[in-house]
């Protein structure tokens, strides 16, 4: 065969390859194709924490969904900021992602005058994902309350002498925490962390004494003695514990709710097809009996949705709670 030749079979190949482009955008192509490489799924908070658990049961399961190996990255710091700043950041093309929860999502950007995202235009929802129960434990070497009733009396009695800790300043352990004192007419110390996992060991040892904070996590040390529950944080009690009150009926406090809530998000722009492949995924994979079972034993409750569920179920937060920081007057720099 010719040169000539040689090179009119080749213009032959490039003209299909252009026709076949012209036919399939290169947008969809990608997006058929997706994922073709590792998922980077960042955690911006420390290991320990509720959003750190679940990424450690989903992300295995997930990933043999899709066929790619699942990242877990920790990036904790400011609250959050810093791991969802990273993602907002990246190139929109679906192989870095963010396991947000109602901090990251709901909170941070009505409390921090300068948060450098919008969650509704910086991300893009791809599908919430659990329901975190609260509930409040005290260290009972610290604390003589066994009731919430008997912890507002004592906190009334010793005005700023019981401290709780949370993990960073506007988390949805500091708003509950804030809601409770507003709630109760008390006050009491905050006391800010960078991280769940540094919390807790100082929960245990009694440096603070005590804490709203994610079912799972805090039942485990219930469970070995370290510390007491006084009550879960839902309009209802859980059906795993259903000897413990809700917070609102132990402390007569019609109408207290504090439970947390996790969801996937992307960069901005993130193809739809993409959106939709993750999305599917993830549904799939929280409605495995198997799997399911382990997120409801770590406090996780599935409630996985569409995206534009999601985006819906943000933007309320994002209002009801402004209007909480507004009321309480929580502001962080």
């Amino acid at each position: 065969m010719t040169d000539l030749s040689n090179r009119a079979r080749r213009s032959l190949l490039h003209a299909a390859a252009a026709l076949a482009l012209g036919a399939a955008p290169l947008h969809a192509l990608a997006a058929d194709a997706y994922p073709s490489q590792p998922i980077r799924l960042i955690v911006p908070f420390s290991p320990g924490g509720a959003v750190d658990v679940y990424a450690r049961i989903v992300a295995p399961a997930l990933g043999k969904e899709l066929g790619q190996n699942i990242v877990v990255d920790n990036r904790p710091g400011a609250s959050g900021i810093i791991g969802t700043e990273l993602v907002a950041r990246s190139p929109a093309d679906g192989y870095t992602l963010v396991l947000g929860n109602i901090a990251t999502l709901g909170i941070n950007p009505v409390i921090y005058k300068n948060n450098p995202f919008d969650p509704l235009k910086q991300l893009t929802p791809i599908t919430k994902t659990v329901v975190v129960n609260y509930v409040l434990v005290v260290n009972p070497d610290k604390v003589p309350a066994r009731t919430a009733a008997d912890l507002v009396a004592y906190a009334k009695a010793h005005p700023g002498a019981l401290s709780y800790g949370s993990s960073g300043t506007g988390s949805m352990q500091q708003m509950a925490a804030a809601l409770f004192e507003a709630r109760t007419q008390t006050k009491m110390l905050h006391v800010p962390y960078k991280g769940t996992g540094a919390l807790l060991g100082d929960l245990v040892a009694g440096h603070v004494d005590m804490i709203f904070a994610d079912q799972g996590t805090m039942m485990q040390q219930v469970k070995a003695g370290k510390l007491a529950v006084l009550g879960v944080g839902g309009l209802h009690r859980v059906p795993e514990y259903p000897d413990i009150p809700t917070i609102a009926e132990a402390a007569g406090l019609p109408g207290f709710e504090v439970v947390a809530w996790q969801g996937l998000a992307g960069p901005a722009g993130l193809p739809a097809a993409v959106v939709d492949t993750l999305n599917k995924a993830v549904n799939k994979v929280q409605a495995d009996k198997d799997i399911r079972a382990r997120l409801l034993e770590a406090g996780l409750v599935p409630d996985a949705g569409s995206p534009e569920d999601f985006r819906r179920y943000i933007g309320a937060e994002l209002q009801k709670w402004g209007k909480v920081a507004n009321d309480l007057g929580v502001k962080a720099d």
